[in-house]
C-alpha cells in the first residue's frame, strides 16, 4: 500500500512540474524537490525497519557490530548519493547530479576501508 502513496505523490508531482515547467514558473523545480523530500520521508519507517533488522543480525550471530554498521552506512551513502543525482538531473544540473555521483563512490570506497583492511589481515594470517 505504501508504495501506491508514493506512486501517487510522484505522478501528481511529476504532473505539477510539467504544467509548472510549461508556464515558465520558477515553482517546478521546487515541485520536484518537494515530491522528492515528501517520497523520503515515507520511507523513513522502513529504513528504522532495516537498521533494526540489521542490529538483530549482529546480537544473534555475533559478527561484529561495526562491519553491519559500514555495510548500513555504505548503502545510506548509495541511495542518497543517487537520489540526490537523480534529483539533480531532474532539475536540469546533469553535471552537477554527475558530480554528486562520483563523490558517494569515493565515500563509498573509503568506508568500505575497514573490510579490506580485516580481510587484509586474515588472508595475512593464513599465510604465516
Amino acid at each position: 500500500m505504501e508504495l501506491i502513496k508514493i506512486s501517487l505523490i510522484a505522478v501528481v508531482g511529476a504532473l505539477l512540474f510539467i504544467y509548472l515547467k510549461s508556464n515558465s514558473s520558477d515553482l517546478a523545480g521546487l515541485v520536484v524537490v518537494a515530491t522528492g523530500v515528501l517520497i523520503l520521508l515515507l520511507t523513513v519507517d522502513y529504513v528504522i525497519e532495516t537498521v533494526t533488522f540489521f542490529k538483530k543480525i549482529g546480537q544473534n550471530t555475533g559478527i561484529d557490530s561495526s562491519f553491519l554498521k559500514i555495510i548500513v552506512k555504505i548503502v545510506a551513502v548509495s541511495y542518497l548519493a543517487d537520489f540526490s543525482s537523480s534529483l539533480c538531473a531532474d532539475l536540469g544540473s546533469t553535471n552537477l547530479g554527475e558530480k554528486v555521483s562520483f563523490a558517494g563512490r569515493i565515500i563509498i570506497f573509503v568506508l568500505s576501508f575497514p573490510i579490506f583492511i580485516n580481510l587484509f589481515n586474515v588472508i595475512t594470517s593464513f599465510i604465516k
